[in-house]
């Protein structure tokens, strides 16, 4: 690979996520995720790569024989991740990485429909997440990845900073894609 040529590519997949400080426990919350990305050699196994990233996350707590409540949300997150990957035998990937967001839209549901938006609880509009993965080039041109990302400041604050027990709420969402490159040099 020329360290001066760039390689770009797409990539696609599902999202499962949860709200780390919230009355609502795993990864229920079903969503996707699809985005760009262009990156450039560093050194032999090293390279940088920014995205450009458009994913869903949030909660889902279904009804069950003893509760007949629903809760359901939906952020819609636009991300711009920007990692370092180590390639290893050219074909395994680790990645580390931080992303900036900014909060497109909520949609919450209860067992009644969705919810009127004078209810919603107020976000913050930007973020900041980070990230590590994992991936595999099972072709020059395909690869398969899985990463976890974790909000790293609070995208809601809390309701009062003197409980040192509650300290806002985290988005936690492992994602897996498959990614297509258009250049490989």
């Amino acid at each position: 690979m020329n360290g001066q040529q760039f390689n770009a590519g797409f990539f696609g997949g599902i999202n499962i996520s949860q709200i780390s400080g919230d009355s609502y426990q795993g990864f229920n919350k079903l969503g996707f995720n699809a985005g760009i990305f262009v990156n450039q050699l560093i050194d032999q196994n090293f390279y940088w790569q920014a995205e450009i990233k458009y994913g869903t996350r949030g909660v889902y707590e279904g009804p069950s024989d003893t509760n007949p409540s629903l809760y359901k949300s939906a952020y819609h997150i636009v991300e711009l991740p920007l990692s370092v990957h180590y390639l290893f035998d050219e074909k395994i990937i680790l990645e580390l990485g931080t992303s900036p967001e900014v909060l497109i839209t909520t949609v919450f549901w209860d067992e009644n429909g969705i919810m009127d938006k004078s209810t919603y609880l107020d976000n913050r509009r930007f973020g900041l997440s980070v990230f590590a993965g994992i991936g595999y080039w099972f072709s020059d041109r395909m690869m398969a990845g899985l990463r976890y990302t974790n909000s790293a400041i609070p995208f809601r604050d809390p309701e009062e900073w003197n409980n040192s027990q509650y300290r806002g709420l985290f988005h936690n969402v492992i994602s897996v894609s498959l990614a297509y490159r258009f250049k490989h040099q």
